[in-house]
């Protein structure tokens, strides 16, 4: 009993963990531990997307920590044989069925069926820069990506079912790494 236990336990939390998002990577250039002005390359991949309830990707959204300013958008995804349409970058977008409140990230824009989102499942690459801000205190620099797809944004109510809800993948997690205070000697006469 105790090993079947363990088994139903292992199967709910891998559930819980992965609807519809699996095996995510990262790399940041160069490598965490960041002072300010540091300028960092990150790059994220999503190998498959694997909607349930026949929905589709819709957007990719990057959550940055406050330590982190000049956000630049690099390479979007792919949409090799995917819906029509194409990845747009975009600092911020509601979405009017859903009002979710989406951004900065990529979000797709089919030009067949409005607010639905692309079916090729992947991979998914995307690239962006980050620079350190200029800070006298260790600020956030926390990076995670989190996916929806467009039955979380509105666009796709069919399908039976409930929409994938994923947590975001967690990238990096630390602080901006302050140089030490140097000062002079005092001398008290």
């Amino acid at each position: 009993m105790k090993n079947l236990l363990t088994i139903l336990l292992v199967v709910f939390t891998n559930t819980l963990y992965s609807q519809c998002v699996f095996n995510e990577t990262s790399t940041l250039t160069p490598p965490p531990v960041y002072e300010p002005g540091d300028i960092v390359q990150v790059s994220y991949t999503l190998p498959t997307f694997t909607g349930i309830n026949i929905n589709w990707i819709h957007a990719i959204q990057i959550n940055l920590g406050v330590g982190w300013i000049n956000l630049t958008p690099g390479t979007p995804p792919d949409n090799t044989i995917g819906a029509a349409g194409n990845w747009l970058w975009d600092n911020q977008h509601t979405y009017p069925v859903s009002n979710l409140d989406f951004g900065p990230g990529w979000r797709f824009v089919n030009t067949t069926t409005p607010e639905w989102g692309t079916f090729f499942n992947g991979p998914f690459t995307i690239t962006f820069t980050v620079e350190v801000a200029e800070t006298c205190t260790p600020d956030d620099l926390s990076i995670s990506i989190s996916i929806f797809d467009d039955c979380e944004t509105g666009g796709w109510t069919g399908g039976g079912g409930g929409c994938c809800n994923d947590p975001s993948f967690q990238i990096y997690n630390g602080v901006v790494q302050l140089p030490p205070i140097i000062t002079s000697l005092i001398y008290h006469y």
